[in-house]
């Protein structure tokens, strides 16, 4: 993962394999020079998945549970892992949902989870909420692409195998308000309060407002 801010460059790496494997941070300047670092993260896991933002990163790394890691990037010389997480399963992919609210999605006991990380306290990030789903597969696991957020109306969209799948995320609880079935959800999009679910073979359009259906287009 790469990151620049503030004109440095901010990159996560892992090396080695599972059974001496590792996560380094690095900070590097304008001529590539390693500036600041921190290392050994996750000793015998790999990262899968990385959000810098400003001057923090989200980092987690996986093998049997998901350290959830805090860094404080603030000053580029000297940055410094702040807290940490265990949970089960892990995210491969994280996003900003709110101030101090990180969303992240990945797996557990094969199925799709989502959690909601308060970090708040940088030196104790909390897991307020979680939601398994009743899906084994999401594009999302493999492309930011697959993922919509919509601030607007406090929800965001995730597609799945067997439809596709709307939450909300409102007073810190995970909240499933919509799933789409009949369709292959590859994507959504919004246009006012007018929510477009993409799928192979058709397009469907709900009403943000009332969650109904308001049309559907085939291909």
């Amino acid at each position: 993962s790469l990151d620049e801010y503030n004109n440095y460059l901010r990159t996560a790496t892992t090396s080695g394999q599972w059974s001496n494997s590792f996560s380094d941070i690095y900070v590097l300047d304008n001529d590539l020079n390693i500036v600041g670092s921190v290392r050994d993260l996750g000793k015998t896991e790999k990262i899968y998945s990385v959000r810098f933002l400003q001057d923090n990163a989200y980092v987690v790394t996986f093998r049997k549970i998901d350290p959830f890691y805090v860094l404080d990037l603030s000053d580029p010389l000297n940055p410094e892992l702040k807290g940490e997480l265990k949970i089960p399963g892990y995210s491969s992919y994280l996003h900003p949902i709110e101030k101090n609210k990180i969303l992240g999605i990945g797996k557990e006991d094969s199925k799709i989870k989502i959690s909601l990380f308060d970090v708040s306290n940088p030196e104790n990030p909390v897991e307020v909420d979680k939601y398994i789903l009743n899906e084994y597969w999401s594009d999302i696991l493999n492309t930011h692409h697959a993922f919509l957020l919509d601030k607007k109306h406090n929800i965001f969209f995730l597609p799945g195998r067997k439809g596709g799948y709307v939450f909300s995320y409102e007073n810190d609880k995970l909240h499933l308000k919509k799933t789409i079935s009949n369709i292959s959800a590859k994507r959504a999009i919004y246009i006012d309060d007018c929510l477009y679910i993409i799928g192979t073979d058709k397009i469907i359009v709900l009403d943000e407002n009332k969650w109904e259906k308001i049309q559907d287009f085939d291909f």
